[in-house]
């Protein structure tokens, strides 16, 4: 169990009994994992305008059933109610953080810097955050190439010679295939820690190509999209810009430790606010085209994209805010400094992938 589940329980039930039946259930519903689960679950837990069953979307609807009917095969006593499925909700999220990056990411992206809020016993944004930073720290650990290396085998085998007869070389048949299956073994042997080896040089040949990509980007000053120099690019530009660009460097998820530096040395203002709005309005059509190729935005765990989706329905301005606004359930004066922005918007391109 959960070492939190106790007190994020707390406000259902402190009874024992019950509280080990709801973490049965949160344990097999969370056995398997789609972003379509954590996508009805953020939407359970912050209760977003959008529904945790979607608008005719069939597969958040399965999600939501397969959700409630695994805690009723776990106890058929419960009750299900708005509160009780946010509670179990979160706990489903909460121990995926322990596994899955990209449930933190759509935790964080959800919660849009606080323009949505969830009331809970435990902080769950905060332990959303907690978990990418472990994450990304962990998947970037050096590892000491100097020990990636492979023994030489041993044949260990000891030859039954009691079938052969030094007059019949027929009778050694026996001995010779005792022999071949240990040395096909022990190359087997060879190819399995070849193989592990490989991975091992593969991913930190990996890691450090992401590495030189983005310090390229940061040091060479310029955009790839638009191919045009960081100082040419507008200021209110820059959040969705640059984050985007980051975005197309990581090729590990969630990303470095370091993205928010690296957002502010390419020149994306730490101080002051943005509306979300105004980032979305300041942007190209071509580039909105661009960031919108390829991907379903989702007004609940997506919405920066989504702003842009609608932005590109109707062109630019203010006639899309008012939709969105009341999609999304996020107020259209929401701001942030224009560093939190970029950081956000590159946690959406790395949930959408």
């Amino acid at each position: 169990m959960h070492m939190d589940f106790p007190k994020l329980y707390s406000e259902i039930s402190t009874d024992g009994a019950q509280r080990s039946l709801r973490w049965t259930g949160v344990e097999k519903f969370v056995g398997s994992y789609t972003n379509s689960r954590v996508e009805m679950l953020a939407r359970l837990v912050f209760q977003t305008k959008p529904p945790a069953s979607g608008h005719q979307q069939d597969d958040l609807a399965t999600e939501l059933a397969a959700f409630r009917k695994t805690f009723s095969d776990a106890d058929p006593s419960i009750e299900h109610g708005v509160r009780q499925d946010q509670i179990l909700a979160a706990a489903a999220l909460m121990q995926y953080f322990t596994t899955k990056s990209t449930a933190a990411m759509a935790v964080i992206t959800t919660a849009c810097n606080g323009a949505r809020k969830v009331t809970l016993p435990i902080d769950l944004v905060t332990a959303a955050e907690n978990a990418l930073s472990q994450f990304a720290a962990s998947r970037r650990k050096r590892t000491d190439l100097g020990k990636v290396e492979i023994e030489v085998p041993e044949l260990d085998c000891e030859l039954d010679f009691s079938s052969a007869q030094a007059n019949a070389p027929s009778t050694f048949k026996g001995v010779f295939d005792q022999l071949a299956e240990a040395v096909d073994q022990a190359l087997a042997d060879v190819v399995t820690k070849f193989n592990a080896s490989t991975k091992i040089l593969v991913h930190a040949n990996k890691k450090a190509d992401e590495e030189l990509d983005m310090l390229s980007w940061v040091f060479g000053q310029r955009a790839l999209m638009p191919d045009q120099p960081f100082t040419d690019v507008p200021a209110t530009q820059k959040p969705l810009v640059l984050a985007r660009d980051l975005a197309s460097l990581t090729t590990i998820v969630p990303g470095p430790n370091s993205v928010p530096a690296l957002l502010a040395r390419a020149g994306v203002d730490c101080t002051g606010h943005l509306r979300i709005v105004d980032a979305v309005n300041a942007v190209t059509d071509d580039w909105t085209a661009a960031a919108l190729k390829n991907c379903k935005p989702s007004p609940a765990t997506s919405p920066i994209h989504f702003a842009l989706l609608k932005r590109q329905e109707t062109g630019p301005g203010d006639g899309w805010i008012a939709g969105w606004a009341a999609i999304t359930g996020i107020d259209h004066a929401a701001a942030m400094s224009p560093l939190a922005l970029a950081e956000l918007f590159y946690r959406e391109n790395l949930w959408l992938r």
